[in-house]
């Protein structure tokens, strides 16, 4: 049996020890949230609660994976680290890959990508991206960022 601490949005000064406390502890993975940002209001519902409201305030700090997971990884040998969920149709494939490769390289192959398609229309007006289209651009982006990773 493996164990995953999914750690929440929290301070950014918390990474670290926690990626410490984890891998002391025997855990083998730590998941790492996403969203490029969460508005003051939210226009749709959050689908993964009984009354569509979320449950964290809009100040909550919410720090990017992509450099939260290196952080950590820098301070530990052991446990492997992983997006829980990166918001993909709101990122452009070919610098994810790079950013996936580039982690997976600083950290000896301990990175793994999860992968979601986003909620929040706000996060795709205002990163300019179409809302509509997210699970195309989603199975697209995997075939780049799958290609890109394979090399040759």
């Amino acid at each position: 049996m493996r164990f995953t601490v999914p750690l929440p949005m929290m301070p950014a000064h918390h990474y670290v020890p926690m990626a410490r406390a984890a891998e002391s502890n025997g855990f083998d993975s730590i998941a790492v949230p996403d969203s490029v940002f969460f508005p003051e209001t939210v226009s749709a519902d959050y689908p993964f609660s009984a009354d569509g409201g979320r449950w964290w305030p809009a100040d909550t700090p919410f720090i990017d994976p992509f450099v939260a997971i290196p952080a950590m990884a820098a301070v530990t040998e052991r446990v492997t680290f992983l997006t829980n969920v990166l918001k993909l149709p709101l990122r452009n494939p070919l610098l994810v890959a790079k950013q996936v490769a580039s982690i997976a390289a600083i950290s000896s192959d301990r990175f793994r990508l999860g992968v979601g398609i986003s909620w929040i229309p706000e996060e795709f007006a205002w990163t300019g991206t179409e809302m509509r289209t997210r699970g195309a651009r989603t199975d697209e982006a995997i075939d780049i960022i799958k290609a890109v990773c394979a090399g040759g």
